[in-house]
């Protein structure tokens, strides 16, 4: 929360470079970015989930952070995912690409995505894990004013030689692993990534320090009359060990072609979501983030858009797209 004093009092290029002067150089800070409308893919926040549809599946998000304010988090993300047979066992495997930019730095990630499912019968499915991938950091040096910043905080140095000069880079390898279990209206998942909790060199003197993070999710979801009407209910928990932050969110699905919903992060944002399906097998969504902590007189939310593909090469063309994810 100490951050959230930083930006009422300067950019948030600010708020980042403090994060420099944390033990000795190294960086502590929550890494993953937000999505707010996560469940309609849930591979975005557990690998074990991927190929959970019947067809191949692509995934375009991108989130806009708290607009009004420099420098705030702007999240992209491209998934591609698809379930396949071996030796007539289940699985899944996928791509995904992660580009979140925040201040003077930008995280980018690629991961694959594999998954074993075993089929319980009437109990249902559960599915393991994986994902590998590589981390790339970059810190953009020459963007910050280290003369400005110190006469304005009275705290940073115009000279501090923790802050990398000009534009650096670091790679890392990076792990994670996930575990879920799904029936007709219930599913309850957990994942972990950064696994091996990477550090990652930023110059000659910083590391930006990667901690494990845990997310867990469950959901239910409510026949209100028959199939035209359903209410899907999502709670997700996610900690890196130092802070954490949940989600709940309500979305009253009308025959499976129009949604709107509603959800709260606590204690500090409420979201509004709405989506449609444009035709079989393509929908697009959209989420306003209001926060109801004192960001609000600083910015005027955040704005969360999403569309999913889903296709197969080997289908006829009349039969329509059917996904066994449940949002």
């Amino acid at each position: 929360m100490h951050c959230l004093t930083t930006i009422f009092r300067k950019q948030i290029v600010a708020m980042f470079l403090s994060l420099f002067l944390v033990s000795g150089g190294s960086v502590w800070a929550q890494f993953d970015g937000q999505y707010s409308q996560y469940m309609n893919n849930l591979c975005l926040i557990n690998p074990s989930y991927s190929g959970s549809q019947s067809m191949i599946q692509a995934s375009l998000f991108e989130r806009l952070q708290w607009i009004g304010i420099p420098g705030a988090p702007v999240v992209s993300m491209l998934s591609v995912d698809a379930p396949f047979k071996l030796m007539g066992t289940e699985h899944g495997a996928g791509i995904q690409f992660v580009s979140d930019v925040f201040g003077v730095f930008n995280n980018q990630q690629v991961r694959l995505l594999y998954s074993y499912k075993y089929d319980l019968g009437s109990a249902g499915r559960i599915s393991f894990g994986a994902n590998i991938g590589m981390l790339n950091i970059i810190c953009y040096g020459d963007s910050i004013n280290l003369t400005k910043i110190s006469q304005d905080d009275g705290y940073h140095t115009s000279n501090d030689p923790l802050i990398p000069i000009g534009t650096q880079t670091g790679v890392g390898f990076d792990v994670g692993l996930g575990v879920n279990y799904s029936n007709n209206n219930y599913r309850l998942g957990v994942s972990l990534t950064h696994i091996n909790s990477p550090t990652i060199a930023l110059g000659e003197k910083t590391n930006f320090k990667v901690l494990p993070f845990m997310q867990v999710h469950g959901g239910y979801t409510f026949a209100i009359s028959g199939e035209d009407y359903k209410l899907h209910t999502n709670l997700l928990y996610s900690s890196d060990f130092v802070t954490w932050r949940s989600h709940l969110s309500a979305i009253f699905d009308i025959k499976n072609q129009f949604w709107i919903g509603a959800g709260y992060q606590f204690p500090t944002t409420v979201s509004l979501m709405a989506g449609i399906k444009i035709f079989d097998g393509l929908k697009i969504g959209y989420n306003f983030d209001l926060p109801i902590n004192p960001l609000i007189t600083r910015t005027f939310g955040s704005h969360e858009l999403f569309a999913t593909y889903e296709f197969s090469f080997f289908r006829e063309r009349s039969k329509a797209s059917k996904s066994i994810r449940i949002l």
